[in-house]
């Protein structure tokens, strides 16, 4: 698929909802500074549309954008960010949980995982969710670029060992490079049941 036409539509708490009957959903879920903003600026061949910021726990609101007037991508909290209060933790959670709860539309999630490093308890955690919920999923492994191929390789086995999935659910990605980016919108046409370009 091609994306021609995205925009930021609003910030939201959790307690506040999409407007039920409206487009589909995609949410970005994944541990802060994983890449989830790069991700979508990459995404949507925009630099500025999803703000950028080089220290984590930045996003602390539901950010809502609208793709191709066709679906929404919504960008949820980065969690597992240790400098910040166990009370403002806390108040992340809710506010997915909240999200998660209240959602009709959501078809898919790209969880967002540093193929660098070995998924930490918190990305175990969020895929256990995923899986025990249902949703269909991508573990989108961000930043790709920094490792050989062979490196690539080796981490995805460990990401599919750790986090519970198949081979075939791990996308290798890369905002820097853009490696990843034409199967992951892809994949984004096959979850919207696309037939043509949006």
């Amino acid at each position: 698929m091609r994306i021609k036409r995205a925009e930021f539509i609003t910030s939201l708490t959790g307690g506040q909802h999409i407007p039920s009957g409206e487009l589909p959903q995609i949410a970005v879920v994944g541990k802060s500074n994983v890449g989830k903003s790069s991700l979508i600026n990459c995404l949507c061949n925009q630099n500025k549309l999803a703000r950028v910021s080089g220290e984590p726990g930045k996003t602390r609101l539901i950010n809502l954008y609208r793709i191709n007037d066709a679906f929404y991508l919504v960008d949820l909290p980065g969690y597992g960010y240790a400098r910040v209060s166990r009370g403002m933790q806390e108040d992340w959670g809710r506010m997915m949980d909240s999200y998660f709860a209240g959602t009709q539309s959501l078809l898919h999630i790209l969880h967002l995982v540093d193929m660098r490093h070995e998924p930490g308890a918190n990305d175990v955690q969020m895929q256990a969710w995923i899986q025990h919920n249902g949703v269909p999923c991508t573990v989108v492994a961000t930043k790709c670029d920094k490792l050989s191929r062979a490196q690539q390789q080796k981490a995805a086995l460990v990401l599919c060992r750790t986090l519970g999935v198949q081979p075939w659910d791990v996308q290798p990605f890369s905002s820097v490079t853009r490696a990843g980016r034409e199967e992951l919108l892809a994949r984004v046409g096959q979850v919207l049941g696309e037939e043509a370009e949006a």
